[in-house]
């Protein structure tokens, strides 16, 4: 419950609390009629009438219900209603007495009584004013709220000259007319908008029926609490003792009830004798619009056979149905049933529904051709209305019991007649015309789901690679850094560009405390999902063992074993991994069987090459025997290069390579600029070098530009 709603509710309990022990004050003071038209009394009911309203039209919005249920609920509420009535009534506690033309109760025991029915009445008429609001409000036209808005205002007004005019009210005698006139008019507005049962035209039958039967109770438990109301009776007498407005609210909303459940009752017996016929109709909508959906469900095969069937079922209101395809139709699916002889067509039976492969093969014409051939033969459906009758038919088929009527649908495709979709019922001439045609169009939908389901065989295997290089693809790009660290003395710009959808080198910078700063860049053998796979093992790997970094060398050492256990032995990893401090410039790093290192300084490139095997070949001591750790001290304006072999074996139209000489000369072109540029540099003319837009190799390059100094 909403905060909103429990506000209304506790201010609606609270003022009835409040009234409650007010109007026992009263008693006790006055001894009397008491409260009559006093103000205080007057503002507590028309909080409670408002406050009750407002929680309960909230409340019940929540949840969506159907015509029927509301109508079901406002007869339920009536129903208690007229029990706390009765048991009021039986208790002997509804005594009242005229005094002075007011009424009043006889003892506390009747005002209790009446303080309850006027509650519970207050409480009913909310649920009911509610209930018969949104059912006008269903399918609403352009005069339905100006309408409603009319009605409001005269039993609005209404109320208020009946508060006028009532002993127990101001008692004022110069209003009679006029209230008359205007309740003759709210009568009027009741009838005018009582005409508002478009919702009726939708159910059901049994719908139909239930809400037949919840109209006649409701109209007459609403006219014998019309009645109370009116009358000199327990219901009236509280309700004027409570109070005049109430009593106005409460017995305008029973004959509203009362004249809506009339006509209603009136308008569902009418609309009975083409319920039936409705509820065809709206099956076969139903139908058509699974239909549209079976286009879709051709992923799976057995899946689309038994929606076919099961659906011919439902638009048909057949008794039985089946599939009978050419064996080359849905070959993922296994036949439930075959038959074929050397001069007829050979047929699959699929997804049978009521009936038996003995009984299918019993149809066949006089001189023994199955009536599947004649479909297949002519092109067109077969319809037989009296099976048991038509000469078409063998005498042993005849025997069949279970089936009177049969239509044979043919589904084509391309001119060609794939296979056809039976359905049968058990009496004669079931099918009419417009039947005939819905199975027709039925078929034809079968047909264009059985063509997809062909075109998706075709590409099922293409389409499950691509999705699983994409889901590689972006794998890969979740590996690598999305930022890089920025700061005033140095610039660092990185890319990876692969060479399919997915590639195997790698790249990343990490922060390793204590003003250090990691760079690596690799390279697995090979290319596609399994060499991404593997630089996402060298990932974890590394993130594991950076944070514990006593020196580049040392790292990849502790990295080798690990990855020696868990490749192949035809894969391995070229990796180099560098350390920079941050604030002295100190760059140290080492190289495992990767590329070369370029660094430029003072405008003159050089390529460092420690020693060093790649990961995952030997792990044997061997590894760490070779590989060797190098220092280097950056001075303002010094160039990094990090990167794969895709960029320095990038190979032209002649298969000239783009070698080092190449990218050193790039990057000495554009020393002066930001590292973004450099990088965006050498990228573009290894392109340019190859002239094709994708690389044949994967091809990553890091940039670290020291500035410090400059």
């Amino acid at each position: 419950m909403k905060l909103k709603q429990r506000i209304f509710l506790l201010i609606s309990l609270a003022g009835l609390g409040v009234d409650f022990l007010y109007i026992l004050v009263q008693r006790a003071i006055s001894s009397a009629s008491g409260i009559h038209g006093d103000f205080f009394h007057t503002i507590l009911v028309v909080v409670m009438l408002l406050s009750g309203g407002v929680y309960y039209f909230r409340s019940s919005s929540v949840e969506e219900r159907s015509a029927v249920q509301m109508i079901g609920r406002m007869v339920i509420a009536i129903t208690i209603y007229l029990l706390i009535i009765g048991i009021a009534q039986l208790s002997a506690m509804t005594d009242f007495l005229m005094t002075g033309g007011r009424v009043a109760p006889t003892s506390y025991s009747t005002l209790v009584s009446a303080v309850i029915i006027a509650a519970a009445g207050g409480l009913t008429a909310i649920v009911v004013f509610v209930s018969l609001t949104r059912l006008i409000f269903i399918k609403r036209r352009r005069n339905t709220r100006r309408n409603y808005i009319l009605l409001l205002i005269a039993a609005g007004i209404l109320a208020i000259l009946e508060f006028l005019t009532v002993q127990n009210g101001l008692g004022m005698q110069g209003f009679t007319t006029l209230r008359d006139i205007v309740y003759v008019l709210v009568l009027i507005g009741m009838v005018i908008n009582a005409f508002r049962f478009s919702w009726i035209l939708v159910l059901s039958k049994r719908e139909k029926i239930i809400n037949l039967l919840l109209s006649f109770f409701g109209f007459l438990f609403f006219l014998i609490l019309t009645i109370y109301a009116a009358g000199n009776e327990a219901l009236n007498n509280s309700l004027l003792y409570y109070h005049p407005l109430l009593q106005s609210f409460v017995a305008q909303c029973f004959q509203f009830g009362a004249i809506y459940m009339g006509i209603g009752f009136t308008s569902t017996l009418l609309h009975l004798p083409t319920a039936k016929e409705f509820d065809r109709k709206k099956v076969e909508i139903s139908s058509l619009q699974n239909m549209s959906r079976l286009i879709t469900q051709v992923f799976d095969f057995d899946e689309l056979v038994a929606t076919t069937t099961h659906l011919a079922l439902e638009v048909s209101e057949g008794d039985a149905a089946w599939l009978e395809l050419r064996p080359d139709t849905g070959k993922q699916r296994r036949p439930e049933h075959t038959h074929s002889e050397q001069k007829h067509t050979e047929i699959l039976q699929n997804s049978l529904k009521n009936i038996d492969p003995e009984a299918i093969s019993l149809l066949r014409t006089p001189d023994g051709t199955p009536l599947q051939e004649l479909v297949f033969e002519t092109g067109k459906p077969i319809l037989i209305q009296d099976f048991h009758g038509d000469r078409r038919i063998a005498d042993d088929a005849r025997a069949l019991k279970n089936i009177g009527t049969l239509i044979f649908a043919p589904l084509s495709r391309h001119g060609e007649i794939i296979g056809i979709l039976c359905v049968t019922k058990r009496r004669s001439y079931e099918f009419d015309k417009d039947m005939i045609s819905v199975i027709g169009a039925f078929a034809d939908m079968v047909s264009v789901a059985i063509e997809n389901s062909a075109l998706i065989r075709q590409s099922i295997v293409k389409e499950r690679l691509e999705q699983e290089l994409q889901v590689a693809q972006e794998m890969q790009r979740s590996l690598l850094p999305h930022l890089l660290p920025s700061c005033p003395k140095f610039e660092i710009a990185a890319r990876s560009l692969p060479a399919y959808e997915v590639g195997g080198d790698y790249y990343d910078v990490l922060d390793l405390q204590q003003d250090r700063l990691g760079f690596v860049v690799g390279d697995v053998s090979g290319k596609g999902v399994s060499a991404a796979l593997y630089m996402a093992q060298v990932k974890g790997i590394f993130q594991s063992l950076s944070n514990d970094s006593t020196g580049t060398r040392e790292t990849l050492i502790r990295m080798n074993a690990p990855l020696c256990n868990s490749m192949e032995k035809k894969s391995f990893i070229s990796l180099l991994f560098a350390e920079l401090h941050t604030e002295t410039g100190q760059l140290s790093f080492a190289r495992a069987g990767h590329c070369p290192l370029l660094h430029v300084h003072d405008g003159k490139p050089r390529y460092l090459r420690p020693d060093g095997m790649a990961l995952g070949l030997d792990p044997s001591e061997r590894f760490a025997s070779t590989l060797q750790e190098e220092t280097l001290k950056l001075q303002a304006g010094d160039i990094i290069v990090i990167y794969t072999d895709g960029v320095t074996e990038s190979r032209d139209a002649g298969d000239v390579e783009f070698e080092s000489e190449r990218l050193a000369d790039c990057v000495l072109r554009h020393k002066d600029a930001s590292a973004d540029t450099i990088l965006t540099s050498i990228l573009d003319e290894v392109q340019q070098h190859s002239g094709k837009e994708e690389a044949e190799d994967d091809l990553t390059v890091l940039v670290l530009r020291w500035k410090d100094g400059i």
